[in-house]
């Protein structure tokens, strides 16, 4: 197995960031792999998917141990998902050939598109505020599901289960605001629920890929020297490191990847940009009102104890 000293960079870094943001290594290495070291787009989908299902294995251990997982909405969402991802792997490495689509072209168009979805997503859940569709009176967090919830959790591992699949991208970011905005969990939960079903889903797909994709062992083993200690690294500097900006970078980098990979013309970077900046300042104007005093009037002196009496 060839270790090429590039791909333990690029590991190394996007591990940093997975650590320090929790955003899923997915969105971040695919269009590297494809953009930056020229591998094939099958074959980056299908070596991201074998190193996605090792790391989320080990998350997911870990948060199970710190009861950071509700099992019953992930073997739900799992119940969708996973058999959803097998039919997107068979889909991109079987049906797309046997009917004369040319994979790559179209597999290059399809994660472009799937990263501008993704830098939007991430975008929106870093600057803006998503209220709950869900209310705690009807259903306590960390209750038991409903038939709505369950059904709900089913339909939504189908689609993105089917587009991690197909793309390897956008898991981790999709699935974590529909647990965020759609399903009643506790805050600590959402990442530890999220690691969980991303372990369903991803181990699926990496074995789907070994049956009848074309992963690359070596780009594997060589993103995992690097991201491994990257990750531990990212996860030291959570609490210090301004959470809000490096999102919002990840965001931009991965709208841009994604104009990149589908050829945009010039104009969709200048609108994007003006979206961008536009946001930026309106989140600071935030800030800033948030920052000043409520009032400016000076406190009232206190009265003296002689005169309260009267």
């Amino acid at each position: 197995m060839d270790i090429n000293t590039g791909m333990i960079a690029a590991g190394l870094v996007v591990g940093m960031l997975v650590g320090a943001t929790g955003m899923g290594a997915g969105s971040l290495m695919t269009p590297i792999l494809i953009t930056v070291f020229g591998i094939p787009p099958t074959t980056a989908v299908g070596s991201d998917l074998i190193y996605a299902a090792i790391t989320k294995m080990f998350g997911a251990a870990r948060h199970h141990q710190l009861k950071n997982v509700n099992t019953e909405l992930g073997l739900w969402m799992g119940a969708g998902s996973v058999p959803a991802a097998i039919l997107g792997v068979f889909t991109l490495y079987e049906i797309f050939p046997r009917v004369g689509i040319d994979v790559n072209s179209v597999l290059l168009n399809l994660i472009g598109i799937v990263l501008v979805i993704v830098g939007i997503t991430v975008a929106a859940r870093t600057f803006l505020t998503i209220p709950k569709l869900w209310s705690s009176d009807n259903l306590p967090t960390d209750g038991p599901l409903d038939t709505w919830h369950k059904a709900l959790a089913v339909t939504i591992g189908v689609v993105f289960g089917f587009i991690l699949g197909l793309t390897s991208v956008g898991s981790g970011v999709f699935f974590g605001l529909t647990l965020v905005t759609l399903f009643p969990l506790a805050a600590r939960r959402v990442v530890g629920t999220d690691l969980f079903h991303a372990m369903l889903v991803t181990v699926a797909a990496g074995l789907a890929t070994l049956v009848w994709g074309t992963p690359n062992f070596s780009v594997v083993g060589s993103i995992l020297i690097g991201s491994i200690p990257g990750i531990l690294i990212g996860s030291h500097f959570t609490n210090r490191a301004p959470e809000r900006m490096l999102r919002g970078a990840i965001a931009v980098v991965l709208a841009a990847s994604g104009l990149k990979t589908l050829d945009a013309a010039p104009y969709w970077y200048v609108i994007g940009a003006a979206v961008i900046l536009l946001v930026a300042a309106v989140y600071m104007a935030k800030g800033v009102k948030a920052s000043k005093p409520a009032s400016s009037a000076p406190a009232p002196s206190p009265v003296p104890a002689e005169l309260r009496q009267t």
